[in-house]
């Protein structure tokens, strides 16, 4: 046993694991940083608060699951925006299952957050993101739809014992539906401590609120930055709304780009 894997990663090395390629990746933030980040032709690493004295870059494997705290109208230059770039993992620093930040500050229930954050690290490797989809969801889609197996089929096929309590832990997050919780919990969080130049990294999509659609030189600008526009309206309605928007805009791009498939 290597005691410099985590505990999560010895799991997932022991067992045998029918990988699941992962979905692309998935930076989310204000509609405003998204056009000065496009002006500038890179998504740039900024000051993190939870690993303190680091410049990171988040992404989600998959999905758009940072979410902002909003009021309940807000500007359409403060309403979420994508980047959504093929899969990668060269140069990330580190990998986590859930959004360490909400970890870090015990958002999560006692059940994990007693636990130590190091036992649920990965090392970046393409690898450890597909078993891991493999292990807890199986597939791509069910992973995006946060549908994980059967726990007594989980449990059976990984061999998982009145030892394996992070593991057990890990799968209680993801069908825990408590009002406190939203996709975070199994969301795979990758940290990079570089910018992003989108002359080497070109975003498969980027969505954004469609009122950026009245500026056709900031349109045509977006198409030379990245290969698909997408928009969703702006009501006066919940910021939930917007997440929802995105949330299908993203499925209907994995689904018809057949990420899905693979």
């Amino acid at each position: 046993m290597d005691p410099k894997r985590s505990v999560l990663e010895r799991f997932l090395e022991r067992n045998s694991i029918n990988s699941a390629r992962p979905l692309p990746i998935v930076h989310t933030t204000d509609a405003y940083i998204t056009r000065k980040s496009i002006e500038t032709g890179k998504l740039s690493i900024s000051p993190c608060d939870r690993f303190e004295g680091e410049n990171l870059l988040y992404f989600f494997v998959g999905r758009a699951a940072y979410k902002k705290n909003l009021p309940e109208e807000v500007e359409y230059w403060e309403l979420p925006s994508c980047l959504v770039f093929d899969f990668q993992v060269k140069n990330a620093k580190r990998l986590y299952p859930f959004d360490s930040g909400a970890f870090k500050t015990k958002r999560y229930p006692n059940y994990v957050s007693m636990m130590d954050l190091d036992d649920f690290s990965m090392a970046p490797t393409s690898n450890n993101v597909e078993r891991a989809i493999g292990a807890f969801f199986q597939s791509n889609l069910n992973y995006y739809r946060l549908a994980a197996r059967r726990r007594a089929d989980f449990e059976y096929d990984h061999d998982v014992g009145v030892l394996d309590e992070e593991i057990k832990a890990l799968y209680k997050l993801i069908e825990d539906k408590s009002r406190r919780m939203d996709d975070r919990r199994f969301s795979i969080e990758l940290q990079f401590e570089e910018s992003f130049m989108f002359s080497d990294r070109k975003p498969l999509l980027i969505i954004i609120p469609e009122t950026y659609l009245k500026n056709q030189k900031y349109v045509d600008k977006i198409y030379r930055t990245g290969e698909t526009i997408e928009t969703y309206p702006v009501y006066p309605l919940r910021k939930d709304y917007y997440y929802y928007a995105i949330y299908e805009k993203l499925d209907s791009f994995y689904r018809e780009s057949g990420f899905y498939e693979i």
